[in-house]
């Protein structure tokens, strides 16, 4: 067997090349994305959105009297507003005696059919009742109840031009 000669291999003095840059580049792509979608939200949450709005608070009597009716005597807790858009819009929310309720739509809406059970916007909703245009008004009413307890419900109240 013969030997043969072996090289020797000069090493270099400088760092070698790494692949650090590419795994930086990798990962700041999903952390810039991430952080700008958090910026996003921060921003919207900040946001108020209540400023480009029409809706305004207003007096319950204007509002209830909008769709033919007057505040019940015993109602707690009232608020009134106006969605000022091209047509308005009256809504009022208010506590009253859930006995009473019956008979204060009665005598606002004599001509009109009893609250019902069924067929209301949701299921969590009670009763409810739609009044077409109101006579000597130009409105359309929703009338929503929400039984709170056995002696309470919160009425909704929205009136509005067709």
């Amino acid at each position: 067997m013969t030997q043969t000669d072996t090289e020797t291999v000069v090493e270099q003095d400088g760092p070698g090349r790494t692949r650090w840059g590419v795994f930086l580049v990798i990962l700041a792509v999903p952390t810039l994305v991430v952080a700008a979608l958090i910026a996003l939200l921060v921003a919207w949450l900040f946001t108020d959105d209540s400023v480009a709005s029409d809706v305004k608070k207003t007096s319950c009597a204007e509002a209830l009297a909008y769709g033919g009716a007057k505040l019940p005597e015993g109602a707690r807790d009232a608020g009134c507003y106006l969605d000022a858009g091209p047509e308005p819009r009256f809504e009022a929310s208010f506590r009253m005696r859930t006995n009473k309720v019956g008979a204060w739509l009665a005598a606002t809406y004599p001509d009109e059919p009893a609250l019902r059970t069924k067929q209301c916007a949701s299921r969590s909703i009670d009763a409810c009742l739609n009044v077409g245009p109101v006579a000597g008004q130009h409105a359309s009413v929703q009338v929503e109840v929400v039984h709170d307890g056995p002696n309470w419900s919160d009425v909704r109240f929205v009136a509005f031009t067709l």
